[in-house]
């Protein structure tokens, strides 16, 4: 961010929805079929199949609105162009790297349309050049905070929305063993506690992202976890099962903060779980700009 030497963070659910709206809380971008109307973050919040973590592809057709969508809601716009570069966390760097490194690289014409209601509002256009995008391996990043912990061998679990991935490493850092368990992350878990009525005396007709607020926005005693405990182990059994020895484990991703969740894997959350691969991220770009601005003053 412009003036400042410390890395700002924005947070918002990763949804992405086309809309018929247009107001300034839409971006306007380019689409194969002309400029589109996008709602992102919370407001696209209530559309559905706007979650990013809906399908497998999702991931890379969100990428560009997100990343301006952060921008936005980071730095802000203004007349003056924004240049960029990104370095970002991808299930599978080969599957999904390059793709999503295309939806982002390149220069991004970014509309807000005016608001109808308000006064003298106008619509802006703005610019986003995004120079290099730089794949880094998701789940594994969060290594570097549990590395002096680890003794020969541990299994680091990512519980995403949509996903888990399961990354064993060894004490120097290098991956003996990555696994990919899909339809099993929080959400599928919330669609089966929906389904079963396990938190029927608590929460009146249920959606799926009621109960990830529910579970996931405050703390709970041992009777919101004994009732979901069937529900927590039946969508981790083939995480656990593919974990065949007694290493230490550890837990990261957003759904680290699911009740009950570390007596089920046996498993640590570490410390800001959901910010675990960020923040690892940041220290790689530390690393990364501490280089470019060596050889700018060579």
């Amino acid at each position: 961010m412009p003036g400042t030497q410390k890395w700002v963070t924005a947070q918002f659910p990763s949804h992405v929805t086309l809309t018929p709206d247009s107001n300034s809380d839409c971006l306007t971008l380019a689409t194969a079929q002309g400029f589109k109307n996008f709602l992102v973050g919370r407001p696209a919040q209530a559309h559905p199949c706007s979650r990013t973590g809906s399908s497998a592809e999702g991931k890379v057709t969100n990428a560009r609105a997100l990343l301006i969508h952060a921008l936005r809601q980071m730095i802000g716009f203004n007349t003056e162009p924004i240049h960029a570069d990104v370095i970002f966390t991808s299930p599978s760097v080969k599957a999904y790297g390059p793709q999503i490194a295309e939806q982002l690289t390149g220069k991004h014409s970014v509309g807000i349309p005016a608001d109808a209601e308000v006064i003298e509002s106008r619509a802006t256009t703005h610019s986003v050049t995004i120079h290099t995008a730089i794949p880094q391996l998701e789940g594994y990043q969060a290594f570097k905070h549990i590395q002096s912990k680890v003794k020969g061998h541990a299994t680091i679990i990512d519980i995403g929305n949509r996903t888990i991935l399961l990354t064993q490493v060894s004490e120097t850092g290098r991956i003996l063993k990555r696994r990919a368990f899909d339809a099993c992350g929080v959400y599928s878990l919330a669609e089966r506690i929906v389904y079963r009525d396990s938190l029927a005396p608590r929460l009146k007709t249920p959606s799926p992202q009621s109960i990830i607020n529910y579970l996931l926005d405050q703390a709970h005693g041992a009777e919101v976890i004994a009732q979901i405990a069937p529900d927590v182990a039946a969508c981790m059994g083939e995480v656990l099962a593919a974990i065949d020895d007694d290493s230490a484990r550890y837990i990261i991703g957003g759904g680290a903060k699911l009740p009950g969740i570390e007596q089920t894997l046996n498993a640590k959350v570490i410390k800001n779980p959901q910010w675990a691969n960020l923040t690892a991220l940041a220290d790689a770009a530390d690393q990364l700009l501490a280089r470019v601005l060596a050889r700018a003053q060579r």
